[in-house]
Order: C-alpha cells, then structure tokens, then sequence
C-alpha cells in the first residue's frame, strides 16, 4: 500500500474524526501550490474521496473539502478530472449543496460549478447534467433569485455566472429566453442589485450575450420583456431634460431621481452598449430605439463617461441611430460583408483610439446644435 491508497482510506466518512479532518487538511492545503494541483489532478480516487466528504458532520473537514474542490476545479485540467469521476457526479452533488437551505458552504458549491461550466466544452456538459437532474436550470433561477434564501449566510452571488456560463450555448441561450419559464425576466431585476457587482456584471453578461440571438429581438424589444429601456436605465443618471424630452422617454426613464447613479463599473457599460449595438442590427430595432429617444441617454451618458472603450461604443451607437435608414442602405446589418482590408483598418483605428488618439465626437455635436 502506497501512501495515496493510506491517505484514501484516513479520508473515509466513517474513519476517526481527527483522523479525517487533519488528512482532508492536507490534501486543501496541496491544492494551493501548482506541484500540488497537478499531483491531485493524477489521483482521481484522492478527490472521489474527498468528494464524498462535503457534507461530513465535522464543518472545517466539509469546508477543506468544499475549498480542495473549488481550486481543483480553478484549473481546466482539475475542471476535467472532476467531470470525469466515475463514482460522484460533481454536478449533481454541487447542485444538491446549492439547493439545500441549510448547507454552510453553499457559496464554495457555487464556485466549483461556475469553474467547471467556464469553457464551452465542460460547459455543455455541465448545462445537460443539471437539466437531467430535478432541479434543472429553472430551478437554480428561482434560488438566485430569493437574496436571503441560505440560512446559513451563503450569498448565492457566484449562481449568476453559472447562468452566464450557460448563456455562450445555443441551448443555453433557448432556455433562458424561453417564454413560459420567465428565467430572463427575473433576472433584468438584477441589472441595478447595488449589493454585489459580481451578481450584477455576471447577470449582464447574460443579457447580453442573449442579444446575439437575433430572432429573439421582437421578442426582447416587445412589451412582454421590454429590454431597451432596461439597458438605458444603468447608462442614465440624474439628467435635466425639457418637459418634451421627458415626455419622448420611456415611462422607466422619466424624471429619475436627483440620486440616480450610472452604473460605476465600466466593464458593465461595456457589455449594456454592446448589447444595445445588437439592439441597432435590424431596421427593427434601430426605429423602436429612435422611437423611445435612446439618444438622449446616450448623449447625457457619453458627457459623463471617461472610459475609451465606452466612449467609443456609445458613439457607434449613437451615429446608428442619428443615421437615416436611406443612408444605412440596409434592414439587417449582419449580413453586410465588409471586406478583410476595411476590416483591419476599423480594428486598427479602435486600436490606435483606446490607445489614446482622439474620438470625432461630430455625430453628437452636430445633433446637439441642430
């Protein structure tokens, strides 16, 4: 017997306690050195046996089991070994922990299954074992949404990048927009959830990848989502406007409080103006955002804005949308081929303004002094 097939059986559930517990120590405390993850990732039977110890009546020996997961499961190679354990189904037990009310480390559940959903690969995987489950997709949803719904103080935030996780596959997507599960519109109330930027960008992140699906427009833009406004309300502050333009906005977006505040992480603007880009693709949804004045956030948004990026994407919007559709030329800009030589010069041009060239702000300006 070697000394991996010893420590296997120190890490029994129904071995000594003390025993267990400094055994389960030591395999968590290997996974913080490189050396160590690689050798854990070889010896699937040392995580098998740790798996089976997360819920141990002993809560630091189910907490250095929960923790040994979640930095196994950091690695793309740990991620795979997991999913190919033979006597545990990660996913199902991660699932089990989430859903349990009274489970401690609920929050570490989280972590190991937004790590093993994170590339597209594993995700898919990850996306049909939990709706081969009971719980399935639906389900994790109505968990993210209820904020006080562990009763042993897990915060649940790191549910929303399994969502997001999920949302970079076609079924995925098909599943979150569903019309009779209501899983996308429960999570637009998300979009403003002040408490936790992780559960806000990760909850934007979704919504915007959906937008990619673009026979859902009507869908999103129409009354029973009403997504446009939704995107506006983050990019808006506490603007002044003229009763008419007040009047032009949306009902969401009229007469915001003097506290309004913008959404303070650019990395989530970033994604709210790339998904109002998506919004731009089609005549469709260039006229409905022209119909509900988004131009007037945008242009309040861009005086405001000091991030490049942003800046750059707003003003993509923006001439879209100040454009005649005569001088667009065409309802569905996907289909545009634009050829390899222009394409590398509009790169190049981003590249060298995020580098700190100038920005033609004439767009906003000329439609301002109009």
């Amino acid at each position: 017997m070697d000394q991996f097939d010893e420590l296997i059986q120190f890490l029994a559930p129904d071995g000594r306690k003390d025993v267990k517990s400094a055994s389960c120590m030591t395999v968590a405390q290997l996974t913080g050195t490189p050396d160590g993850l690689k050798l854990l990732c070889s010896k699937p039977k040392i995580l098998t046996a740790v798996a089976r110890l997360i819920r141990d009546e002993e809560v630091y020996t189910a907490k250095d089991a929960m923790r040994t997961l979640v930095n196994i499961s950091a690695e793309e190679t740990g991620a795979e070994v997991l999913l190919s354990l033979k006597d545990v189904d990660i996913v199902g037990e991660m699932v089990k922990c989430i859903i349990d009310e009274e489970y401690p480390h609920a929050d570490f559940a989280c972590g190991v299954l937004s790590n093993i959903s994170m590339t597209k690969q594993h995700c898919q995987k990850v996306f049909d074992r939990v709706n081969e489950g009971p719980t399935k997709l639906e389900g994790l949803m109505n968990v993210f949404c209820q904020i006080e719904y562990n009763k042993k103080g897990a915060k649940l935030h790191l549910l929303a990048p399994i969502i997001t996780n999920f949302s970079q596959l076609a079924p995925g997507r098909k599943q979150i927009m569903d019309k009779n599960s209501f899983i996308f519109q429960r999570l637009l109330s998300f979009m403003e959830y002040q408490p936790s930027k992780g559960r806000r960008l990760s909850t934007v992140a979704t919504i915007h990848n959906c937008c990619f699906e673009k026979e859902q427009h009507p869908w999103l833009m129409g009354e029973e989502v009403d997504l446009v406004p939704r995107l506006l309300l983050p990019l808006a502050g506490p603007d002044t406007f003229t009763e008419e333009e007040n009047d032009s906005l949306p009902v969401d977006l009229q007469f915001l409080p003097d506290d309004k505040i913008r959404e303070p992480v650019p990395e989530i603007r970033k994604l709210v103006l790339e998904a109002l880009m998506q919004m731009c693709v089609t005549r469709e949804g260039r006229e409905l955002l022209r119909s509900q004045n988004a131009y007037l956030i945008l242009r309040e948004h861009h005086k405001w804005e000091e991030d490049r990026h942003c800046i750059m994407l707003n003003e993509d919007v923006v001439n879209l949308l100040l454009r005649t559709e005569e001088e667009i030329g065409v309802d569905d800009l996907s289909t545009v081929n634009v050829p390899p030589d222009l394409a590398d010069k509009f790169t190049k041009q981003d590249e060298e303004y995020l580098a700190g060239g100038s920005s033609d702000l004439s767009t906003l300006q000329d439609k301002e002094t109009s």
